[in-house]
């Protein structure tokens, strides 16, 4: 047998060797991605995937803020990491909001239950609550003088969190009827939001109408009274945890 004959059997033989001693690596792959996948099903996986990358981004991005407020204001920072920094603080709050979504479903059922246990010690004579606020001619801007009755809303709502809570605005004949019930949707949307802003309504079903000019009402006229958002809140509602 030649040499290199014997050369080439060897090399086959530790070639096949080589084979035989290495396992599969496959399985094990395979069990990680569906171990990743698992901690990442859902809302609880979202929230947690979310959270940890909104806290990894915007460590990252402080970081580099901090290196920058090193650098003399009278150099040209380097322009590529600054512009990292931002979208790595933009990319840090978005996965904040979407973990605050995946929380917020997460604890819809819980905040369901909660409001039908206050519901059972709501008394029947207990009333529904009306509060009226007015807007200047066109504007949908809430003023200072608005507070104490989004206040008073608001806490009533926090005291009977299953209440049902209607949310009508309304404008005057001044304009077109499309355009006052465009300015009346966004009266009614401003005064949700302030609520909303208060803290309430949190479990309540909460319906924003949009009347516009009220039926009736003479043409061309400029009536405070029609430039107003009313609150409805009935404290013996059923809780909406929506679609």
């Amino acid at each position: 047998m030649t040499c290199g004959v014997k050369l080439a059997l060897l090399g086959a033989s530790l070639l096949a060797l080589a084979a035989c001693s290495v396992p599969d690596r496959q399985p094990d792959l395979d069990n990680i991605v569906a171990n990743v996948e698992q901690t990442r099903e859902g809302d609880f996986g979202e929230f947690l995937y979310n959270l940890n990358e909104a806290g990894d981004k915007a460590r990252e991005a402080e970081e580099i803020q901090q290196d920058l407020a090193e650098v003399p204001t009278y150099l040209n920072a380097d322009r590529t990491l600054r512009e990292r920094g931002v979208q790595l603080a933009e990319e840090s709050a978005e996965h904040r909001r979407r973990a605050e979504d995946a929380l917020n479903r997460i604890l819809d059922p819980l905040r369901a239950r909660i409001a039908y246990l206050e519901s059972l010690h709501v008394p029947q004579t207990v009333g529904a609550m009306t509060k009226s606020v007015y807007f200047d001619t066109g504007s949908a801007a809430l003023g200072d003088d608005d507070q104490a009755a989004l206040d008073e809303v608001s806490g009533f709502i926090n005291q009977y969190p299953i209440a049902t809570v209607v949310i009508t605005g309304y404008a005057d004949t001044q304009g077109s009827l499309e355009a006052n019930r465009a300015l009346a949707q966004r009266r009614a949307q401003a005064v949700a939001q302030a609520l909303r802003g208060l803290g309430g309504p949190i479990a309540g079903s909460v319906s924003v109408v949009a009347v516009g000019e009220p039926e009736g009402a003479a043409d061309s006229e400029a009536d405070k009274e029609n430039r107003r958002v009313e609150i409805l809140v009935a404290p013996h509602g059923t809780y909406n945890k929506g679609p």
